[in-house]
């Protein structure tokens, strides 16, 4: 199978990510990425890929009339010049990796005629928006693969019930030995001048407002006025947009008005996160309705404790005081108790990383997700995708 995976851009973020680990790990596909020139085709070279690369258009999916216009119209071209090279290149499946990949690759199927996927990593727009992916969809998918059981809310899932494929994301599993956790500690925290002794608190993802990187900074100062002898490693930059330049700017002000300078590391985006992870005692993710959090089992298969948001995808991948806790989105005082009770606790801390690698092993490898996937793709070509396993509305985590 010839499948094109479509990227609308090329900058890299967990998306990104996922999409380049899944494709190396193909064994059944062949997979040929078709994105513009960036980082995204950078790294799919690294990693042998084929890359074809393809002018694309981003679109904010406006409510302004005269924006929605102008992205209709740039989508427009993207989608045409995408169904002339998907023709060109004797693709049999598309994989688009994104709802802004999948309108634009729908848009002409008409004009390429392959089945078209899905793979859909954020929750849909609400209001009349919303509703138009809906439509489109039920008008061309073949398969809609969902990160996780939220991002399908807004979808009609009695109109796309075979259509409709629950897949985690999964994460290669690094057999490190102790001496390496070992050594990376050492040198990852000499790097960014953080003391051995100390515990450091990890919060991972692109800088914006939604992922509430500024409540990892405020627990940390509850911490320290606790007694803790803590320090924070904010990973990560600002990619999209003045929004997400401007909370940059925000949280480095709310670090100096805490008088926290020394106490707060941002490290901007790094490629290292299993090794920085080694360096590291908890992990924390604020985001508010986050569709999955892949640095979530990224953290769980080396042995980090995680205190997550209960929102989004996210609950499907931490059992509650089994393999993590779970906190309300914006609950500074259950993100303090949480980092305080594993701070404190030997037992709860060590019960709590040996459930959560064994839940990583379980559900969330790579190898898992590929073979979910490639299975999707066969069933499609043979004209039958409902032979996959199909969504289910019980809870994942509950399985």
């Amino acid at each position: 199978m010839r499948v094109a995976f479509y990227n609308h851009t090329g900058v890299v973020s967990g998306a990104e990510i996922s999409l380049l680990l899944m494709a190396k790990n193909m064994r059944m596909a062949e997979a040929i990425l078709f994105a513009p020139e960036g980082e995204l085709t950078e790294r799919a070279r690294v990693a042998g890929l084929q890359v074809v690369p393809i002018k694309g258009y981003r679109a904010r999916l406006s409510k302004n009339p005269l924006r929605l216009m102008i992205d209709v119209i740039g989508m427009l071209g993207a989608g045409l010049r995408l169904a002339r090279m998907i023709r060109f290149h004797s693709i049999d499946i598309i994989h688009a990796n994104s709802l802004r990949a999948g309108i634009m690759a729908a848009l002409f199927i008409w004009l390429h005629r392959r089945p078209l996927v899905w793979h859909v990593r954020d929750n849909l727009p609400k209001g009349l928006i919303g509703k138009g992916i809906d439509r489109l969809a039920r008008l061309t998918v073949k398969a809609i693969i969902g990160i996780s059981q939220s991002v399908f809310i807004g979808f009609d899932r009695k109109k796309l019930a075979n259509r409709i494929h629950l897949v985690h994301n999964g994460v290669e599993i690094h057999e490190c030995s102790d001496q390496e956790r070992e050594r990376w500690k050492v040198e990852i925290r000499k790097e960014l001048n953080l003391p051995l002794q100390s515990k450091v608190i990890l919060i991972i993802g692109q800088i914006a407002p939604w992922k509430r990187q500024e409540d990892a900074i405020r627990a940390t100062k509850r911490l320290l006025d606790s007694g803790h002898d803590v320090y924070l490693c904010v990973v990560g930059e600002p990619k999209f947009g003045q929004a997400c330049n401007d909370y940059w700017d925000s949280l480095q002000e709310i670090t100096a008005n805490m008088g926290l300078e020394d106490r707060v590391r941002f490290t901007g985006f790094r490629k290292d996160v299993v090794e920085i992870c080694c360096a590291a005692d908890l992990l924390f993710l604020c985001s508010d309705n986050e569709p999955f959090g892949r640095v979530i089992i990224e953290a769980m298969s080396q042995s980090i404790p995680v205190i997550a948001t209960r929102a989004g995808g996210v609950p499907e991948i931490i059992d509650h005081e089994q393999s993590g806790l779970l906190y309300e989105v914006g609950d500074l005082n259950g993100l303090w108790g949480c980092a305080e009770r594993l701070l404190n606790d030997d037992d709860l801390r060590l019960r709590i990383v040996g459930n959560a690698e064994e839940r990583v092993n379980d559900f969330f490898t790579i190898q898992n997700t590929v073979y979910k996937v490639e299975t999707l793709y066969t069933s499609i070509l043979k004209g039958n995708p409902k032979d996959n396993t199909l969504i289910k509305e019980k809870r994942f985590h509950e399985q």
